[in-house]
């Protein structure tokens, strides 16, 4: 089938990047997005105040794109709102981009030939919707794996908003004069959840952070000079861990070498332990360091945290809530907390809602667990294609890679194994990270911390193969990663 007509669903950063390759390739190109605008998570009201990206600016930029000399090295969300608005505007996206416009149904066309995507967009009253139906011969599926906010369940919420508490995710506190001189409880020990405490622990009356489970935590800068991304970001850092393909010197590393791969993470493990102190404020992961290395598995503290913990302006308890009253909170521990402010850093639940059941099925099974070959199709779906469900610590880049990956597969240039092989490998991967990463809670759309094995998979799929000598390739395996090394694939390709 002749393919023109191309849906994006999301204008993240894996929309955006799906929209810009498909139009380089000259397909007609449709963006639906239901916020007012782009960015996804970085759009503007859905960010929290003090919020920053936890990659170093220069590697978090598209390959072809880079990040303004003038940001600095860990760029605000605001700034990184505005870099992806360049982008768009810059590679002709902008103009394809429908925003107040929600999927809610896609259907494949009773002749097999494409779908049938149905939006309501929401009228300039943003009180009246509209609905409408379009034809599509390909649907890229780029809606994130942080849209859909997860909140738990607790006891006694309406008691405790009647006393005049409140009760918001993340993604909600986007007014850090909203909990100015009050008491705020924080519950989570993700990402949003640190950042959150350390924004509110200078302006609250009270701070407090509770947790269930600790999680690693990494530096900006060990021992207070170190980049982490000469830590954390390169080829080299990755390679300390076995990947389920093993080959060449990480073969060596990971059979006769085991005890030197066991010793540099206990190692690792100790400096960061005592970095942040674990122990006093019992906050030791439950982990090893080299198994938590996946999505949420670690996060990069951001600064003054230490400085509040220590103070006591950050208190934390690690425990559950187990119900809200009126005027604070009971922990699981039996203790009672007073508070005016609790906001749930409890991240975020990733589902397709607007696909056809029986698509819906073949990806998502009865445990929540998706399937995609190489994250990026199903070999029963016919036409459409996921952007954005490899989730790593680069996303823009294996969405990038991915994007390019798809446009090769709609050419009919990529050569794929039968349907039966594609789900065997389906299966063989999944089996093996939920029993070496146990991934249960990432639902298998995380590809870290193997981000640099994934894309160089993806690029060997595209018949890319690289033509530098060994010990030019040094730099880019010892140094922290150069998106810009992948800028030139669309070339080789041709």
């Amino acid at each position: 089938m002749l393919i023109k007509q191309v849906c994006v669903i999301g204008a993240g950063i894996s929309g955006l990047v799906a929209a810009k390759t498909f139009i380089e390739e000259g397909y007609e190109v449709t963006v639906f997005e239901k916020q007012k605008s782009l960015g996804g998570v970085w759009e503007k009201s859905r960010t929290y105040p003090g919020l920053t990206i936890q990659n170093t600016r220069d590697t978090y930029a598209f390959s072809d794109y880079p990040m303004p000399a003038s940001y600095p090295e860990w760029p605000t969300a605001e700034q990184m709102q505005k870099y992806l608005e360049s982008y768009a505007q810059h590679f002709g996206v902008m103009e394809k981009i429908r925003f107040h416009t929600e999927v809610t149904k896609v259907e494949q066309k009773t002749d097999g030939t494409g779908w049938v995507v149905s939006v309501n967009t929401l009228a300039d009253s943003e009180i009246n919707t509209t609905s409408q139906k379009y034809e599509f011969d390909f649907v890229l599926v780029c809606n994130g794996i942080f849209n859909i906010p997860h909140q738990p369940s607790l006891a006694g919420k309406e008691e405790f908003i009647a006393s005049g508490g409140q009760l918001l995710h993340s993604t909600q506190f986007n007014d850090i004069s909203a909990i100015a001189g009050k008491r705020v409880i924080v519950v989570g020990f993700g990402k949003s959840a640190v950042d959150i405490a350390t924004t509110a622990a200078p302006v609250a009356a009270e701070c407090t952070l509770v947790f269930r489970q600790a999680s690693w935590k990494i530096p900006r800068f060990f021992f207070g000079v170190l980049n982490m991304k000469y830590v954390l970001l390169s080829r080299f850092a990755e390679a300390w861990l076995p990947y389920r393909h093993l080959q060449g010197i990480e073969r060596l590393l990971h059979t006769v070498g085991k005890p030197l791969v066991w010793l540099y993470w206990r190692v690792c493990e100790m400096l960061l332990g005592l970095h942040l102190d674990v122990h006093a404020f019992e906050m030791q992961p439950s982990k090893p360091l080299n198994q938590s290395l996946d999505c949420g598995g670690i996060s990069v503290l951001p600064p003054n945290f230490r400085k509040h913990l220590r103070s006591g302006k950050i208190r934390t308890f690690k425990t559950a809530i187990a119900r809200l009253m009126p005027g604070g909170v009971e922990l699981a521990t039996g203790e009672h907390l007073p508070a005016d402010i609790v906001i749930l850093a409890t991240g975020f639940r990733q589902d397709i809602p607007f696909l056809e059941e029986k698509y819906h099925q073949l990806i998502i099974d009865n445990q929540n667990i998706f399937h995609l070959y190489r994250h990026l199709i199903h070999p029963d779906i016919p036409q459409m294609g996921f952007v954005g469900y490899n989730s790593s610590f680069y996303c823009q880049l294996t969405s990038e890679i991915g994007a390019r990956w798809l446009a090769e597969y709609v050419k009919g240039n990529l050569v794929l194994p039968s349907n039966s092989a594609m789900y065997d490998e389906m299966a063989t991967e999944w089996q093996w990270s939920k029993t070496y990463w146990n991934y249960i809670d990432n639902n298998g759309t995380c590809i870290a911390p193997f981000h640099l094995h994934h894309i160089e998979q993806l690029i060997n799929d595209m018949g890319v193969k690289s033509h530098k000598k060994f010990w030019q390739k040094i730099p880019q395996v010892l140094m922290p990663l150069d998106p810009s090394i992948y800028k030139n694939i669309l070339q080789q390709l041709s």
